[in-house]
């Protein structure tokens, strides 16, 4: 079992005392470590991750990122840390201080809903939520984190073991605590119900032994077994998971209602308008991997194609005194009115992690159709550059900001 001493001893002759992790306002004292402290702390030694007392049980863990947004419909949760393993296993850790029962209960049913969420994530909907945590250039953040800590590691491989791990729940979930007290059979009960895939759970204890020095001896043990979880999943000749087919749906936008917000002088200005977007289409890059280029739609106008039941992004630009250039998704009927109402009601989550100043219309009750969008007073830019480059920027965010949430809708379709 890994141990850390976080400061060099003074006096080897000084008697340990036991340390709790408390929770604190502000920040850690030396008689003071709350949860954000131990998370930081297995983020920068992911040596004290283990998952077994008998064996390993865990490859070595590269940290990837703390306080990961996972959307959800209703709001966006948090994991305190995500890793990743040589063989291209997600590890998953919440760090939980156990004060009562309610706590271990708690922390329980969110990591299992972490892990229920990220299995309908694809590798490229991972990628782009890293490359926006991580401000990250990197084309391949995850790989790029594995590669620095494994030379020899094969990218095509590597992210084939990681698609994998997404596509069949195979996590690694780890509960990083102090006193954890539990009972083994009732955990993996929980974890049955819930329906995760293949995952494992592991509750670590991080005890603390701090010297009258002031140096902090930190020793991870494993206090109850380990539970995996072993469900039937049909794969197929590739071993991923077989995906039911749902039907079709195709989102409908009639040119005719489009004529309000393009520019109805078509004839001379339709070759000028084109020529705007074949550089939005040509300059548009999206952090997302799997994210297909904007299509020109009709006069002034592109999809920026999206996965079912949305379909695609409006891109648009309107003229006369209250020309606007801007971006939206498109809700009608009964069907859309309430994936309108899911999103609409978590609007300020989807603006805060958007960095959007997302605008909500309703255009109309009876039949329903209303947008999600945002919009620009084309007067605000001093040109097309200026257009382009709000554009490029905004259409980004937005289909990274999506992508995720679409997996999920599809995943519950299924």
């Amino acid at each position: 079992m890994s141990a850390l001493l976080l400061s060099p001893a003074q006096d080897s002759a000084t008697p340990l005392t036991r340390h709790s992790l408390v929770r604190s306002t502000g920040a850690p004292t030396p008689h003071s470590y709350d949860e954000h402290w131990l998370r930081d702390l297995l983020f920068r030694h992911p040596e004290l991750l283990v998952a077994d007392r008998q064996s390993s049980g865990l490859d070595e863990v590269v940290p990837l990122c703390c306080e990961l947004a996972i959307p959800r419909m209703g709001g966006t949760v948090f994991a305190d840390l995500l890793g990743v393993t040589r063989t291209g296993r997600l590890v998953v850790v919440e760090c939980k201080l156990w004060r009562n029962p309610q706590s271990r209960r708690e922390v329980l049913a969110q990591i299992l809903e972490y892990a229920a969420l990220l299995r309908r994530w694809s590798f490229g909907d991972l990628t782009s939520a890293l490359k926006r945590k991580l401000v990250s250039a990197e084309p391949n953040p995850i790989y790029a984190a594995a590669k620095h800590r494994w030379p020899d590691l094969e990218e095509a491989a590597f992210v084939d073991a990681v698609t994998r791990s997404l596509k069949l729940g195979d996590f690694q979930l780890i509960v990083a605590g102090d006193g954890i007290r539990s009972d083994t059979h009732a955990i993996a009960d929980h974890l049955n119900s819930q329906s995760v895939g293949l995952a494992q759970l592991a509750l670590l204890e991080i005890q603390l032994w701090q010297a009258a020095s002031g140096n902090i001896l930190v020793v991870p043990t494993v206090p109850l077994r380990t539970e995996i979880l072993q469900q039937k999943v049909l794969v197929d000749v590739s071993g991923l998971p077989l995906q039911l087919e749902g039907p079709e749906i195709v989102s409908t936008l009639p040119a005719e209602n489009m004529e309000s917000v393009v520019d109805p002088e078509r004839g001379s200005r339709r070759a000028t308008n084109r020529a705007f977007w074949q550089r939005f289409i040509e300059r548009a890059q999206f952090d997302h991997p799997d994210q297909l280029p904007p299509r020109h739609g009709g006069d002034n106008w592109v999809r920026i194609p999206l996965p079912d039941p949305v379909g695609w992004l409006t891109g648009f630009r309107s003229t006369g005194a209250k020309g606007e250039v801007g971006l939206f998704l498109t809700f009608r009927d009964e069907g859309g009115q309430t994936l309108f109402d899911e999103f609409n009601n978590d609007i300020a989550g989807l603006r805060a992690e958007s960095g959007l100043d997302l605008i909500v219309r309703l255009k109309s009750s009876a039949p329903f159709y209303a947008e999600i969008g945002v919009f620009k007073l084309r007067s605000t830019f001093l040109g097309d550059e200026q257009q382009l480059d709000w554009l490029c920027d905004a259409a980004n965010r937005f289909v990274s900001l999506m992508r995720p949430r679409l997996s999920v809708l599809a995943e519950a379709a299924e």
